[in-house]
C-alpha cells in the first residue's frame, strides 16, 4: 500500500496509551553492533512467516524472523538458547526495562517497489518498542502519524508500539534487518547516554 492507504488503515485501528517517539543514532559500540550484524547475516537459524502480520493479507508478502526471548514460555524456555542471546542483551541492558514480554529479530526481503505493509499493533495493551535497526535500506518504519524513520544502521527508535505503524520493504538491498524489543518500561537508561555522550565528547 501506499503513505495515503497506510494513514486511512490506520486510522481503523485502536491505539492503547499515547503516541510518541525518540530515535537514538549510533546506538551500540561499533564492536557490538558489527557482532550483531554479523551473526544476524550467517548465523540467525531464520524462520518462514507466510504474512508480514495479520492484517497484510492483501499480497504475497513474507519474511523471517528469529524469536530470542517471549514471556509466553515457562521460565526456562522464554530465551532461546539456540541463539546467542548475548549479542540481544548488548541492547536490552542499556534500555529501561521493568518487564521484558518480546525480542524478535525480523529479516524483510526486498522488491522492485517500496511496499508499505499493512498497519499493526505490537499488542492490545500500552507498551513500550524499542526497534533497532540494523542494516541500511530504503525501507523505513512508518509511525501512526505518517512518520518515516528511515531505516539507518545502528539506529534505535524507542516509540509506543500499541499505535499503528508497519514496517516496509526495500529496494535498494535485497533485505532489511531489524530487531524489535518490546518492554514495560521507559526509553533509554540516562547513565547509558551520559557515559556515552562523554566517551564521544573525549573522542
Amino acid at each position: 500500500m501506499n503513505k495515503e492507504q497506510f494513514l486511512e488503515k490506520c486510522k481503523e485501528q485502536q491505539s492503547y496509551g499515547d503516541f510518541f517517539y525518540a530515535v537514538y543514532d549510533d546506538f551500540l559500540p561499533y564492536q557490538e553492533y558489527g557482532a550483531l550484524r554479523e551473526y544476524m547475516q550467517s548465523n540467525m537459524g531464520w524462520k518462514l512467516s507466510s504474512k508480514i502480520n495479520v492484517h497484510d493479507v492483501s499480497n504475497d508478502d513474507f519474511y523471517m524472523t528469529g524469536m530470542v526471548f517471549t514471556n509466553l514460555e515457562t521460565a526456562r524456555h522464554q530465551w532461546n538458547q539456540q541463539i546467542n542471546i548475548e549479542l540481544f542483551t548488548n541492547i536490552s541492558r542499556k534500555l529501561y526495562i521493568q518487564s521484558l514480554i518480546r525480542i524478535k529479530a525480523n529479516l524483510y526481503v526486498g522488491g522492485k517497489e517500496n511496499v508499505i505493509h499493512a498497519p499493526h499493533i505490537d499488542m492490545d495493551f500500552f507498551n513500550t518498542g524499542a526497534l533497532f535497526f540494523v542494516s541500511d535500506c530504503d525501507a523505513p518504519t512508518y509511525l501512526a502519524d505518517g512518520t518515516g524513520i528511515e531505516s539507518k544502521a545502528n539506529r534505535l527508535l524507542i516509540f509506543n508500539s500499541a499505535t499503528p505503524h508497519s514496517s516496509s520493504a526495500p529496494t535498494n538491498v535485497p533485505y532489511r534487518m531489524t530487531v524489535n524489543f518490546n518492554y514495560f518500561g521507559a526509553g533509554v537508561i540516562p547513565e547509558y547516554m551520559r557515559d556515552r555522550s562523554q566517551s564521544d565528547t573525549k573522542n
